[in-house]
């Protein structure tokens, strides 16, 4: 089939949404689909086979970071004027549109008449009430109003989590919904040993304490602060933040500082995925300390492909995939990741076989090869109701 993607971030950008969104389009580019990509104008290239990247019109708005922002608001106004000009050319047989595209290229398709897959990496209205950026009031209602509008119009819904797919079941209860949980990063086998860690050990300045890894972004609810604030109580450890910008980070660090950590709290700063594996290596336990959500984090899937040892807050967002067999779960609170660093590190033939439960749960249904097929087994179904609609 022709389809218009639609993705309305920057691209590429390492962190949660654009990376399911490579290999969301990556997938459909290997099945034979014709495949137009829309994206913000910010971003580094990532060309994928079988997809034709192209991008919205620049606008002076700064940087675009993850969640809710007036810069985002702004973009996608040229976004999706494109996209509707793209949709009325008659070109295309579906629009794949990611998280408020969806909702806002709803009533252009339904009037052009091109069949809608809704992909619901997470709930916007959700996302504006977690941030902060709209507790209340117009844009909120608004928010709920277009999302309600697109799932009752959606030829088929994408989810990637339980939670995400019950939600959406009970708002619109004969909606055609394909859980396309997202792929590892990389996997066990990938890691490198030897003289490549060694010698990021020594780019970072490690000592030989054992390493507590975060990757990701530092948004407010991924709880990263609250990490920082446990490491003056887990004395035996040192933790590596892989991620953030340049403001985050100083605030962060300025944090450690305060409570006297400073020399035991290591920042990288953003790193290309390709370099995630040395990452994985070099640490002794991974922690996921996220403080709010539904949606499970990407970073999770990979963890757990990674075969290391996994400290999460017990939160909906990580116990509709992990529970006490796979990882540490702990409260959500400095106290709470400290408890369970403490643990895992003080146990290792425990925290490796919980690691090794993980590693079997990936293997079994969560694999790359296993989100291939459930790609194809979607877009299969699209398909027919594309003929069906012809």
């Amino acid at each position: 089939m022709r389809i218009l993607f639609l993705a309305p971030q920057p691209f590429f950008e390492v962190r949660g949404t654009p990376l399911a969104v490579l290999h969301f389009v990556r997938a459909l580019g290997t099945l034979g689909h014709q495949v137009d990509l829309l994206t913000f104008p910010q971003g580094e290239p990532s060309p994928v086979e079988g997809v034709r990247h192209l991008r919205s019109l620049r606008l002076p708005v700064g940087r675009v970071k993850a969640g809710a922002s007036v810069a985002k608001m702004l973009l996608d106004v040229p976004f999706v004027a494109e996209a509707v000009l793209r949709l009325a050319s008659g070109r295309y047989d579906v629009v794949h549109a990611v998280e408020e595209a969806a909702h806002l290229i709803a009533p252009f398709a339904r009037l052009l008449r091109v069949p809608l897959v809704m992909d619901v990496d997470s709930s916007i209205p959700d996302q504006l009430r977690y941030s902060g950026f709209a507790t209340r009031g117009p844009i909120l209602a608004l928010a709920e109003a277009l999302e309600s509008h697109a799932l009752r119009h959606a030829a088929a819904v994408v989810t990637v989590c339980a939670s995400l797919t019950e939600g959406v079941k009970g708002r619109v209860g004969d909606a055609r919904v394909f859980q396309v949980e997202d792929p590892p990063l990389t996997e066990r086998a990938d890691l490198p040993t030897g003289e490549e860690v060694a010698a990021l050990r020594r780019e970072l300045g490690l000592s030989d304490l054992p390493v507590v890894l975060y990757s990701g972004n530092f948004e407010p609810y991924q709880g990263v602060e609250m990490l920082v604030d446990a490491s003056p109580l887990v004395a035996g450890a040192q933790f590596l933040f892989m991620g953030g910008e340049p403001d985050e980070i100083e605030t962060l660090r300025a944090r450690a500082r305060a409570l006297g950590t400073q020399s035991r709290c290591m920042f990288s700063g953003k790193r290309p995925p390709s370099r995630l594996p040395e990452f994985l290596a070099v640490a002794d336990l991974l922690v996921s300390p996220r403080s709010k959500g539904e949606n499970t984090p990407f970073k999770v899937f990979t963890y757990l492909a990674s075969g290391r040892p996994l400290v999460a807050t017990r939160i909906p967002s990580h116990t509709q995939l992990l529970s006490d067999e796979t990882a540490f779960l702990v409260e959500s609170t400095p106290e709470g990741l400290a408890v369970g660093i403490r643990e895992a590190l003080g146990d290792p033939p425990g925290a490796r076989a919980r690691a090794e439960q993980g590693h079997a749960l990936i293997e079994r249904a969560y694999s790359t090869a296993r989100y291939r097929e459930k790609v194809a087994r979607a877009y299969a179904e699209v398909g027919a109701s594309v003929r069906g609609r012809a």
